[in-house]
């Protein structure tokens, strides 16, 4: 068994190996891999030739406190079934750990499948959620609502929640673009809510039932733009939000960060981070 870093030869066994263990759509999959793959910030094990387990990682910037932290997102940790409770798992974390603490990130931080999964690695929980539904018998303020992506105004929302939920990610224009082409492979729809020609909300979000995102600067365009996307999709819709959004529900944590150097303390004062590859 061979564990090193990937390079771009890896990626087709990379990216056939996340599509069949997260079963990701191929559309998805290959957004990913095109915009996302970082071979200087992924490892694997090869057994010979073959790709047998895998994590990444991707440079980010997080907000804590009105600072830009350097950050690593950790995602596609995956073991094929066969070679599963060998070790894998740890060995490519490790490396990936000492790696983000030799190249200068104060950070990495991951949305795992079990709460204690990377305990032993000392991830702990940093930020917290909140799971609202749809609700077709609120009565909504008047908002104008529009269908047309507009990246500008999209933004004015995203960075006044930034300013006051640690651990969101930095975005620009060009960034926003790029995870909402993730969200396209999924056939995305975007809503944004406006009061007085000012943007106070968007929602992204499919017919199929997924809400991508839903960000929202007061209580009622939260719900409006909610029940709005599920009554435009005849379903029932929840979304992830943060805690102190105002609408009923319930809370989970969200995400988990392993800080170097004490960079910052956990968990993040009203933190928030949704997750986006």
């Amino acid at each position: 068994m061979t564990v090193r870093r990937l390079n771009n030869e890896d990626r087709p066994q990379a990216e056939a190996m996340w599509r069949d263990i997260f079963e990701e759509s191929p559309a998805f999959a290959s957004y990913y891999f095109e915009k996302r793959f970082c071979p200087e910030h992924a490892f694997g094990a090869f057994d010979g030739d073959m790709l047998v387990a895998m994590t990444h990682g991707r440079s980010t910037e997080i907000m804590i406190d009105g600072n830009p932290y350097p950050a690593l997102l950790v995602a596609g940790v995956s073991t094929l079934p066969a070679y599963r409770k060998q070790g894998l798992m740890h060995k490519l974390m490790t490396l990936l750990i000492d790696h983000a603490k030799k190249s200068g990130f104060s950070c990495c931080y991951l949305h795992p499948v079990a709460e204690s999964l990377y305990a032993s690695f000392g991830f702990k929980n940093g930020a917290d959620a909140m799971i609202v539904r749809s609700d077709e018998t609120r009565t909504h303020e008047s908002y104008d609502l529009s269908e047309r992506f507009d990246a500008k105004d999209m933004l004015a929302v995203y960075h006044a929640l930034q300013r006051t939920h640690d651990g969101m990610e930095l975005r620009d224009e060009e960034e926003l673009k790029v995870v909402f082409a993730d969200y396209a492979t999924e056939d995305a729809k975007t809503i944004l809510a406006y009061t007085d020609n000012r943007p106070v909300g968007y929602i992204c979000y499919s017919d199929e039932g997924s809400v991508f995102e839903l960000m929202a600067l007061n209580v009622s365009a939260y719900a409006s733009l909610l029940d709005e996307a599920a009554k435009r999709a005849g379903k029932e819709f929840k979304a992830i939000v943060p805690v102190d959004c105002g609408l009923p529900g319930k809370r989970v944590y969200s995400m988990q960060y392993l800080v170097f150097n004490d960079a910052f303390s956990l968990p993040l004062k009203n933190g928030f981070c949704r997750l986006a590859y």
